[in-house]
């Protein structure tokens, strides 16, 4: 059952009451005893649904919960050994261009050798 914003018109007294979509919209005021406790729409009512993951992360997690110990680890070695291969070609391939002179370097850039 979602969560709603509700505000008294006479003393404006605030409060969150969880109810269904069908039940009334107006509530006796603990406050003034008034029948004018109306809901508002201040925040977006709170409503949670079960099912299906809905980003990459949840989807993520999910089949990381699934894995065991051992077949996380070879995951995190592998991903570890791909990035620093990458690492170290963009390191050589920096120090390259570095070691350039600005003619060669304008030659690279036009020709990509």
């Amino acid at each position: 059952m979602p969560i709603y914003d509700f505000e008294c018109a006479d003393c404006c007294y605030y409060t969150e009451i969880k109810q269904g979509m069908d039940e009334p919209s107006t509530h006796e005021c603990p406050h003034c005893e008034n029948q004018t406790l109306v809901k508002v729409f201040i925040n977006p009512p709170l409503a949670f649904v079960r099912g299906s993951p809905s980003t990459i992360g949840h989807l993520a997690d999910r089949n990381t919960e699934k894995m065991g110990k051992y077949e996380l680890e070879d995951r995190k070695n592998q991903d570890g050994i791909k990035k620093n291969k990458e690492a170290e070609q963009t390191r050589e391939m920096h120090k390259k261009i570095n070691a350039m002179t600005p003619q060669q370097q304008v030659k690279w850039i036009r020709t990509g050798d």
